[in-house]
């Protein structure tokens, strides 16, 4: 393990463990996905588990904030552009071959498309965030380059853009998520104004100057908002766009980069889990897997009241994310073998010497 902790020296680890929440959420985020789909408005259950729903509906803004903050610009290249391609890969193909050796039936076209899981959009954050590692040295450099003032109108701009999104779209002819062309989110352009915050929060010394209880307040605040507005019927505010759920994302980051985590213990678990994070994700929502064994876990449990099947569905998100991170360890272990790392800084070197003889 001692590979997985050299991985978060010298970061901040209150971001790492960020990093973990985060990916949590993201599991419980599609643990109530079946749920939410067959619940009937009004009620404990409704109002319950959309509260859940809205607590972690920040968590791939966060990423997009995480990026920033650390600023992951610096760290772009050729090479670990394609390890990332290689674990993606390594999961999107692997899991395909799976059903297909267990379900014989099975079309052979989701085979060729996990061939290509990035250009296919098998795993949609994937395709976007390769798009952003493009623009990354670009939004780095600007986020060092501007001054404070400016960075931070940049940040407060994007505010605005969510709002104008979330308020005004449904009253008017055009809509303007499409024609600023972040959507609801899924996309390079709302990943690449994530950064741009997440940078500028990084330059303001916001981190230190607020205080932590009132970065919560604004999560709690962010938070109500959102549910209010859900479950009274206006499902503008569940959104990645909503300026609440930005808000959240902002909050968190805010609340989590600021904490000062000392103890062996909870580094050393830090050390194991962040590293093994993006595997979660790959895991679990591979489409073959959530359809035919994780989004079925959950269907019961509403039966059970509102507070049984919250419960129920965060041990069972916890369980899943557990389980996931087993197999990625195993990834890891497997790809340490292989030499993968060796292969990727080949590529990196190929392409420094590549770019000394056309310069």
């Amino acid at each position: 393990m001692n590979e997985l902790k050299r991985e978060v020296t010298g970061r901040n680890m209150g971001i790492e463990l960020l990093r973990i929440v985060s990916m949590l959420m993201v599991v419980l985020l599609h643990m109530l996905m079946p749920i939410l789909s067959r619940t009937r408005t009004g009620g404990g259950v409704f109002e319950l588990t959309w509260l859940l729903e809205c607590a972690c509906y920040c968590a791939v803004n966060c990423y997009g904030l995480i990026s920033g903050y650390v600023g992951a610009g610096d760290r772009v290249s050729i090479g670990r552009a394609a390890g990332l391609w290689l674990q993606v890969e390594f999961y999107s193909l692997g899991l395909a071959l799976v059903e297909l050796a267990v379900n014989h039936g099975v079309s052979k076209d989701p085979i060729l498309w996990s061939i290509f899981p990035i250009t296919s959009g098998r795993y949609w954050y994937m395709t976007a965030y390769f798009g952003l590692m493009l623009l990354m040295p670009l939004l780095e450099a600007g986020v060092r380059s501007l001054s404070e003032g400016k960075l931070g109108a940049l940040a407060f701009g994007v505010l605005i853009l969510s709002a104008s999104v979330t308020l005004y779209a449904p009253y008017s002819d055009m809509n303007i998520g499409t024609v600023s062309g972040i959507g609801a989110g899924y996309n390079v352009i709302w990943l690449a104004l994530l950064y741009i915050v997440g940078g500028f929060l990084r330059r303001s010394g916001f981190v230190k100057r607020v205080k932590k209880r009132y970065a919560a307040a604004l999560y709690l605040i962010s938070l109500t908002l959102t549910w209010l507005g859900v479950t009274r019927g206006d499902w503008r505010y569940a959104s990645y766009t909503s300026p609440t759920v930005l808000l959240e994302g902002v909050a968190l980051t805010m609340i989590f980069a600021g904490l000062d985590i000392k103890g062996k213990i909870i580094k050393r678990a830090v050390g194991i889990l962040a590293p093994a994070a993006l595997g979660v994700y790959l895991v679990h929502i591979n489409h073959w897997l959530y359809e035919a064994l994780i989004g079925r876990f959950t269907l019961s449990f509403p039966k059970l009241g509102g507070p049984v099947c919250v419960l129920l569905v965060i041990l069972t998100g916890g369980a899943v994310y557990l389980a996931c991170t087993a197999v990625e360890l195993l990834r890891l272990r497997l790809f340490k073998l292989l030499r993968v790392k060796e292969l990727t800084d080949a590529i990196d070197g190929l392409t420094k010497k590549f770019r000394g003889g056309v310069l």
